[in-house]
């Protein structure tokens, strides 16, 4: 079991992990993220980690009953999972554990990552990237979950620039949704309404185009909180001005 306090749901990821292809389902993703919950990067990494229902239930806001189907669900297909990096030369397929199991009648999945992504969760990689688990717990999309960590990782600027193949690569969307206007409509505009609502995140984006193709985009983001801040301080500016 992991020593980090239950209360502490804060997300350690290695940006190379976050900028990898992978394709998981909700609920292996929610799994996982309540697993990578557990795991201080200062520290070394526990043999095993344990996810209960209760837990599980507590996290995502869903009836217990839920949490058991869920996790018994995500046990049994996340170890067919793996995560796809290219370095310019080589792409490797790795897979995110090695066992994985169900305690039937006890809600509980105990999970062993691999030695490869090990390190992708621990300060034995220089640039990593965290957030607060709660922020996503109620996101319903896994276009949403990823462009949520995407833009995490350029949290201190606020801005995300970033090829359109390259999002549709990371996104593991293979052939569909080849015209931007479908993937804007299906896939950027929801998510980015998804993260508004629920993740406390203002966020706007811009295409840079070559001729008449959509090469780039460029999002903007910040806490919703601080804009609204931003907005009244230039409202009473302005009133202020007003009354001069």
């Amino acid at each position: 079991m992991s020593s980090k306090e239950p209360s502490s749901l804060l997300v350690t990821k290695a940006n190379d992990l976050i900028s990898a292809s992978y394709r998981l389902t909700l609920q292996e993703q929610r799994l996982l993220l309540a697993a990578i919950a557990q795991v201080d990067p200062r520290k070394p990494m526990p043999s095993k980690i344990t996810v209960t229902a209760a837990s599980f239930s507590e996290i995502y806001g869903i009836p217990i009953r839920f949490a058991y189907t869920n996790l018994k669900e995500a046990a049994d297909s996340l170890y067919e999972r793996d995560i796809q990096t290219f370095d310019g030369k080589n792409r490797t397929r790795i897979r995110w554990v090695y066992k994985a199991t169900y305690a039937e009648g006890e809600g509980r999945v105990t999970l062993n990552f691999t030695v490869d992504v090990i390190p992708y969760l621990s300060m034995l990689n220089s640039k990593l990237t965290s957030y607060d688990l709660r922020r996503v717990a109620n996101l319903n999309s896994m276009h949403s979950f990823r462009l949520f960590e995407l833009m995490m990782q350029f949290k201190s600027t606020g801005i995300l620039i970033i090829e359109v193949e390259k999002l549709r690569t990371l996104l593991d969307l293979g052939d569909s949704y080849k015209r931007f206007n479908n993937l804007r409509q299906r896939v950027i505009a929801p998510s980015i309404a998804e993260i508004m609502a629920k993740s406390g995140i203002a966020i706007t984006y811009q295409t840079i185009t070559e001729g008449k193709a959509v090469k780039s985009l460029i999002f903007r983001f910040q806490e919703a909180a601080q804009l609204r801040l931003s907005l009244g301080e230039g409202m009473e500016a302005v009133q202020s001005k007003s009354l001069l």
